[in-house]
């Protein structure tokens, strides 16, 4: 799919932001408001029209920032591209200096956690080239072996299965809403005109044939655990964690452990909602986002 071929949600939607050039792609990025810079990193499969709730309720004090990585949304998918996770942190290190972020507090979600993380290490390596105020971590299985990962993500994790992965790609768009709904404790906050254009985003320069690549992340955070979670811990900035306890993939019990692990952060967990707990309820996600900057 094309963006001639967008419905008018996704042309929306599309208008709403801007393409900035990052090394060799086309990085598509959506801003709102003004105040101190709140850099928000999305996760897997989706893209960063997931945040646009959240951004609504911080908008008015504080700038919100936030992009679709490589493979993901509007942004580029070229195919000979690996994804790797160190590849997508790259982009956010390009992006901060093209759009003069000096000073962010970030927020990560799912894969945009792990990333989240290797941002950090590289800030405590003292080469990244801004500085990170805080960090919030949403739902996000940096703990890899702890999620209990989905049948597809078992398909795509595996050589022996890869191919019967791949060959279920071009359906991939009609079961894609299902899918996610199923992670979620309230699916029907996806509304029918949100449903269009995720599917849309998805579709975009053929993204759904890109899940395979991007689904490496998985095999990068069983290797670089313990660098990820070591800048967790690591951090001498303020770090809170906010879990919703229905996540059936990052579940509760992960949230947990990991708040044992990076025993300074402060700890929230709400109740009732699953994965994309950023769409299934923006106000109270953006409430402890809010009460949490505010006191910086």
């Amino acid at each position: 799919m094309d963006q001639s071929q967008f419905s008018e949600p996704t042309q929306r939607w599309l208008g709403e932001g801007r393409h900035v050039r990052a090394g060799d792609l086309n990085i598509f990025v959506y801003e709102k408001g003004s105040g101190p810079t709140v850099l928000l990193l999305h996760g897997f499969p989706t893209s960063c029209y997931d945040f646009r709730g959240v951004i609504d309720d911080l908008a008015d004090a504080y700038r919100c920032v936030t992009f679709d990585f490589p493979g993901y949304g509007l942004s580029d998918k070229p195919a000979a591209y690996s994804y790797s996770l160190f590849q997508q942190t790259d982009i956010v290190e390009a992006l901060a200096s093209d759009l003069g972020l000096d000073e962010v507090h970030i927020v990560g979600h799912d894969v945009g956690q792990t990333i989240h993380a290797e941002l950090l290490a590289r800030e405590q390596e003292r080469r990244l080239p801004f500085r990170i105020l805080s960090s919030t971590i949403l739902n996000g299985s940096t703990l890899q072996g702890k999620a209990t990962i989905t049948a597809f993500q078992k398909l795509l994790g595996s050589n022996e299965s890869l191919p019967q992965a791949i060959a279920a790609l071009d359906g991939l768009t009609q079961t894609y809403i299902p899918a996610l709904q199923s992670l979620m404790k309230q699916p029907q906050t996806i509304t029918e005109e949100d449903a269009k254009v995720m599917q849309e985003l998805l579709a975009y320069q053929d993204g759904n044939r890109r899940l395979p690549s991007l689904s490496g992340y998985m095999r990068e955070r069983l290797i670089h655990q313990d660098r990820w979670i070591g800048a967790f811990k690591a951090t001498k900035s303020p770090i809170q964690i906010i879990w919703a306890d229905g996540d059936p993939v990052a579940n509760v019990e992960m949230g947990r452990e990991l708040s044992k692990i990076v025993s300074q952060a402060k700890y929230t967990e709400l109740k009732d909602l699953g994965h994309f707990l950023i769409i299934e309820d923006p106000p109270t996600v953006a409430g402890h986002l809010r009460s949490f900057l505010d006191s910086q």
